[in-house]
């Protein structure tokens, strides 16, 4: 299984919510979505596991 981990530093654009969907229809990908501007304070712990343990990582 291929994961994604999608990093939102601000609310997403149009377009990055449909890659964001398109790529949750795909068979055998895990999409994770972390969106740092809604958390008061982030873990930035956790987000580092997540990194690290992502196959692609994308930040916006």
């Amino acid at each position: 299984m291929t994961r994604l981990l999608h990093v939102l530093t601000r609310p997403a654009d149009p377009e990055v919510s449909r890659l964001i969907d398109d790529q949750r229809r795909l068979p055998d990908h895990e999409v994770l979505v972390r969106a740092l501007d809604s958390e008061a304070t982030p873990d930035y712990r956790e987000l580092l596991a997540q990194v690290f343990a992502a196959d692609s990582v994308a930040c916006w």
